[in-house]
């Protein structure tokens, strides 16, 4: 008998055969650990309603980890292919087994012998005596989790619940998919070489390469026509660089309409979101989703977080008019049409940018080829953290041929052990791959689950995906170079892998991304990115494409220099964003026409914008992070998580010399990142800080105070 490669997996503890699994592999597979799920929670249902049950750690927390495991590794195969090899057959297959998937995680989540179990076993002696601190932790958190997933309510109500839950993640998906498919099927044939002076010979090179794709059989880079497309390498490179302004207002435009108009129109899917995850929380008895969504964060209160998000605009507000006075002051000293538009500053701030500091793009990037910056980040974590990062003893199945599979040692211990295996996924894929840049956890750290009787622990497999521009084709040989903020992007997204291999939890609950507050999520990796303004660090992972020489002092000086030049204008749409997010989810009435959802857009935009406010700005369409992400009524979490990462990095800039930057970064290792989700963030951060956070670095380093 053929056993079906995925179930394989789930029994031998392997990891997914990407390579050659099938789709038609996924919904038998999926069903099968249904089945042995329901199997599961009966069991352990019966078992805990006995009056003389025991009533331990083990029979209630452990047991429950190896009930949910397998579904959950299952689906989280299935969730992250869809984000990077996504196509009609997988969305079919997700879609066929998603309801089924979501009925049997409620089924247990709203277990009331179960909870009453985990009630019992807080309310005992041993909850103090014989539980561990992350163990208390995750108890107490497992009790909030199964509220909130509506364990108390009754029959009727939990019905409800589960309906909405099934129809919110399937508006979710629809959402990721519209995005996709829109973004897919923009297409912008330019025949008019004048319209592409000023863009980087490589942005020329890949729309003629588009265009020959899009049937243009004679397309060239020198003759054209250039097809335009909204992946990220292209939009970013015609909003800094092409002199077209024609050219720039329709990319941006396109851009801030993805998903906004039919067949792909988002917005009766986020007007249904917003009134379901409403009428979620008041089932709950919450006044709002947002005041629902806090009970697990860090934040005490809506009122809090907004007076967090008023405080900083108040702040950044004047900086950043400030800055479009001087950028637009020099844009007019060229010609320039005033007042400067949205799809006019980044192109007039890179001239300024280049004129005032020396810097030019072009020269930087040369000095940043993609083998190099992984080569010198891979040195840097083994400098300061002591880890060996390196191709893995035993090499997996990747989902595509470009990807790579790590493996962590920790250096510093014993024997040189793996600790963690990570996938890295570089390259945009424009038809199949969904934008941005993010961590998957395929695998959680557990004592419990371990695959290994020798090993103490099962170690956390993680992937890393990113959307940079792949090489260009053979016969080149050039690799992709990287902007400063490419750079800066690599650095913050290994630092959320380092959180999955650093943790010292001995429980997935703790170990994996949720068992951290959500809103202290993003401090491993902003702390990470502040590494990139670090002479040795910068020296470490440069090297020009030619040269190999590392980057000059002088062009790094220029860099540090112009850090926070225009950083206003960029922080004030990140404030904006989770302004509206938060009004969406607490004030806002969630009864209204979508066009109110953009009229709310358009209100709070003229509050923080610096620039023209745009009516007909949809790009609400597309915030992924709130609508298909982790984000809802939780975007503010970026700056609040800012405020701690600025004060953690204060530490290494107190250090007098290398040695004891090192011994900082042991220090950071051991504490910040081992505790996270172990322990409270607080605690994680005083045990690393030495004292709890203040916001007075953050506003230092943007010259506020």
């Amino acid at each position: 008998m053929v056993v079906n490669p995925l179930t394989r997996c789930l029994e031998d503890y392997s990891l997914p055969p990407f390579a050659t699994l099938r789709v038609s592999d996924i919904v038998p597979a999926v069903r099968a650990a249904i089945a042995e799920m329901a199997l599961d929670v009966n069991a352990i249902e019966d078992d805990l309603s006995d009056p003389d049950a025991d009533i331990s750690w083990a029979t209630v927390m452990d047991r429950l980890k190896i009930i949910d495991d397998p579904v959950n590794r299952l689906w989280r195969i299935v969730i992250h292919l869809s984000s990077v090899a996504d196509s009609p057959e997988l969305r079919l297959a997700q879609s066929e087994v998603q309801a089924e998937v979501l009925t049997i995680q409620s089924r247990r989540a709203q277990s009331v012998p179960v909870f009453r179990a985990m009630q019992r076993l807080r309310a005992s002696r041993g909850f103090h005596e014989d539980l561990t601190a992350e163990q208390q932790r995750i108890l107490d958190r497992a009790i909030l989790d199964a509220t909130l997933n509506g364990v108390a309510l009754n029959d009727t109500d939990k019905a409800t619940f589960n309906a909405i839950h099934v129809k919110l993640k399937e508006l979710s998906n629809r959402f990721d998919s519209n995005v996709l498919d829109s973004t897919n099927a923009f297409s912008y044939l330019v025949h008019d070489k004048a319209e592409m002076d000023g863009l980087p010979d490589a942005i020329v090179a890949l729309t003629a390469n588009n265009a020959v794709a899009a049937g243009h059989d004679l397309a060239t880079a020198t003759q054209g026509p250039w097809k335009f497309t909204l992946d990220w390498s292209v939009y970013w490179a015609v909003q800094r660089y092409a002199t077209s302004r024609r050219l720039r207002e329709t990319i941006y435009l396109a851009n801030q309409a993805i998903a906004s108009a039919a067949p792909f129109d988002n917005a009766p899917i986020m007007q249904q979101m917003i009134q379901l995850r409403r009428d979620r929380a008041q089932l709950l008895g919450f006044e709002s989703y947002a005041a629902m969504g806090l009970e697990d964060k860090m934040a005490p209160s809506v009122s809090a977080v907004q007076d967090l998000i008023d405080g900083m605009r108040n702040k950044f507000r004047p900086l950043g008019e400030a800055e479009v006075a001087d950028v637009s002051a020099y844009a007019a000293s060229q010609g320039a049409v005033l007042p400067l538009q949205k799809w006019d500053f980044s192109f007039w701030a890179v001239k300024l940018r280049k004129q005032r500091y020396d810097l030019h793009d072009d020269l930087v990037q040369s000095y940043f080829p993609l083998p190099r910056v992984l080569d010198g980040l891979f040195e840097f974590v083994a400098r300061l953290f002591g880890l060996r990062i390196e191709a893995a003893d035993t090499p997996q199945e990747t989902w595509h041929p470009d990807v790579q599979y790590y493996q962590i040692r920790a250096q510093d211990q014993p024997g040189t052990p793996v600790i963690s295996q990570f996938y890295l996924d570089l390259y945009e894929r424009g038809d199949e791959k969904k934008a941005g840049a993010w961590i998957e956890v395929m695998v959680g750290r557990s004592s419990v689950l371990r695959t290994d009787d020798k090993a103490h622990v099962r170690i956390p497999v993680f992937a890393l995906m990113f959307n940079f521009a792949a090489p260009a084709p053979l016969p080149s040989t050039t690799p992709t170079l990287l902007s400063f903020s490419n750079v800066t992007l690599l650095f913050h997204c290994l630092g959320y892998g380092l959180r999955i291999a650093l943790t010292s939890a001995e429980h997935t609950a703790a170990s994996r991304p949720h068992g951290v507050e959500w809103d202290a999520v993003e401090v491993p990796s902003q702390l990470m990115a502040n590494f990139c303004y670090h002479r040795p660090t910068i020296q470490m992972v440069s090297g020009h494409v030619v040269t190999g020489e590392p980057l000059p002092d002088s062009i790094f000086d220029k860099l540090v220099a112009s850090r926070r030049f225009v950083a206003a204008v960029k922080m004030l749409p990140q404030l904006q964003k989770a302004s509206l997010d938060l009004s969406l989810h607490h004030s806002f009435d969630s009864t209204a026409s979508s066009e109110s959802m953009f009229a709310l857009s358009f209100t709070l935009a003229k509050q923080f914008d610096v620039l023209p406010s745009l009516e007909s700005d949809k790009s609400l369409c597309s915030l992924s992070h709130i609508f298909s992400g982790l984000y809802a009524a939780g975007y503010y979490s970026y700056t609040w998580s800012e405020v701690m990462s600025s004060d953690a990095y204060g530490r290494f800039k107190e250090a007098n010399d290398e040695d004891e930057w090192k011994a900082v970064g042991r220090d950071c290792r051991d504490t910040l990142f081992a505790l996270l989700g172990k322990a409270h963030p607080l605690d994680a951060f005083k045990s690393f800080r030495r004292r709890p956070p203040n916001a007075d670095a953050l506003l230092k380093d943007y010259g506020l105070i």
